[in-house]
């Protein structure tokens, strides 16, 4: 599911406080007339244009907000939502799993693509889906290591 306007003010303010930065700052390295733009960004009553999305990843320098942004702009969940998401083997294992999945598919996908069977269909979007799933949890894998090395 891509995130909502409150849901990226949300990771907006976690991501401050992760980086310790309070919002009169960040108003002032983004160069804002004022702070209550941020409180309304944090709050989701104003959009963050996606210049100031951009600017606000390179001022928090954020791994996951980095992450958040990227699929917000792009439409597309890149960290998904796990029950997992906080502990780093868990994370592991979900993207070893989503591996095993893509590969139990690979065999058939190969074949049907190869064949340009058109009675193939679901199983290409199963992969697809499978593929998806792996590279999203890997993704995520990786931002949670960040995120715990970081906040140590």
């Amino acid at each position: 599911m891509v995130i909502s306007q409150e849901q990226l003010g949300e990771e907006l303010s976690q991501a401050m406080e992760r980086q310790s930065i309070i919002a009169k700052e960040l108003a002032f390295k983004l160069r804002l007339k004022s702070v209550s733009t941020i409180s309304m960004w944090t709050r989701g009553e104003r959009p963050i244009t996606e210049n100031r999305l951009h600017d606000l990843c390179d001022v928090l320098g954020d791994w996951r907000f980095k992450f958040i942004v990227a699929g917000y702009i792009a439409g597309v969940d890149l960290l998904g939502d796990n029950e997992y998401q906080n502990n780093v083997l868990a994370q592991h294992n979900r993207v070893l799993k989503e591996e095993s999945e893509r590969k139990r598919v690979d065999a058939i996908y190969y074949d049907v693509i190869s064949r340009d069977n058109t009675d193939g269909d679901h199983i290409i979007l199963e992969h697809d889906k499978e593929s998806f799933e792996e590279i999203q949890a890997e993704i995520s894998e990786w931002v949670t290591g960040k995120e715990q090395i970081i906040c140590r």
